[in-house]
C-alpha cells in the first residue's frame, strides 16, 4: 500500500525518458496501420493486465519498405501518445474533462487492489543515452505505472547497456515495462533469455 501512496505522487521521469512528441495526423497515420497498431497493443498487454504476469518484454519495430527513419520515429511517437492516453487527453472537450480525466488516472494509481484494464494510460518515452539519463535507467529508474520504452536503434551500443540493467533488476518492477527497439537494419539483441519480438509496418497502400 505504500508503494502505491508513493506511486500517486510520481512524475514522469524526464531525466531518462524524453515524452512522444506531437504531430499533425497521428490518428490517421495509426489507422493506415492498423495491423501493427493491433500487434504491439496485444505485445504491450500481454501479462500486464489485471495481475502483472510479464514484468519485460523486448521488441523491435522496423520502418515500412522505402520509409526513413525520421517516419519511422514519427509513426512510434504517434502510437506512444495512443498508448499513454494523450489522443484521448487532446480530444477532450473543456479543461474540466482532461482534469477529471487526470485526477482518475492518479487514483487507479493508487488503488492497489484495482486490477489493471486495458484501457489504462501508460507511460511512454524514449530512452535518452546522454550519461546522466543511463545512470539513471541503469541504477535507480522505477516504473510508476505500465511503461512502453522507445529505443532508437541508431544508439544501440550505448542503449543496449539501459536494458540489461533493468533487466537484471526488472523482477522487482511493480508494473510492466516494454521495451521497444524502433529501426535498425540488423536484428537488435535482447539479453541472455529474453526473445525479440518483430513488428513491421507497411507500404502506403498495402495491407493495414
Amino acid at each position: 500500500m505504500i508503494d502505491h501512496l508513493v506511486g500517486l505522487g510520481a512524475r514522469f521521469d524526464s531525466l531518462a525518458l524524453r515524452p512522444p512528441a506531437a504531430a499533425a495526423g497521428e490518428a490517421a497515420r495509426l489507422r493506415a496501420q492498423a495491423r501493427a497498431v493491433q500487434a504491439l497493443d496485444t505485445w504491450c498487454l500481454q501479462g500486464a493486465v489485471h495481475r502483472v504476469r510479464q514484468r519485460m518484454l523486448v521488441g523491435a519495430l522496423r520502418a515500412a519498405p522505402g520509409a526513413d527513419a525520421q517516419a519511422l520515429a514519427g509513426w512510434a511517437d504517434a502510437y506512444a501518445r495512443q498508448i499513454d492516453g494523450s489522443l484521448r487527453l487532446d480530444a477532450m472537450s473543456t479543461p474540466v474533462q482532461a482534469l477529471a480525466w487526470r485526477l482518475q488516472v492518479k487514483l487507479n494509481d493508487a488503488r492497489p487492489w484495482r486490477a489493471r484494464q486495458p484501457s489504462d494510460p501508460w507511460d511512454a518515452g524514449w530512452a535518452l543515452s546522454a550519461p546522466a539519463a543511463l545512470r539513471q535507467l541503469q541504477t535507480v529508474w522505477m516504473p510508476r505505472r505500465a511503461t512502453l520504452i522507445l529505443a532508437d536503434a541508431a544508439d544501440h551500443a550505448a542503449l543496449l547497456l539501459a536494458l540489461t540493467a533493468l533487466w537484471q533488476r526488472h523482477a522487482s518492477f511493480r508494473h510492466p515495462v516494454r521495451w521497444l527497439w524502433v529501426g535498425g537494419g540488423a536484428d537488435l539483441p535482447a539479453v541472455a533469455g529474453q526473445l525479440v519480438a518483430r513488428f513491421q509496418l507497411v507500404a502506403a497502400g498495402g495491407p493495414g
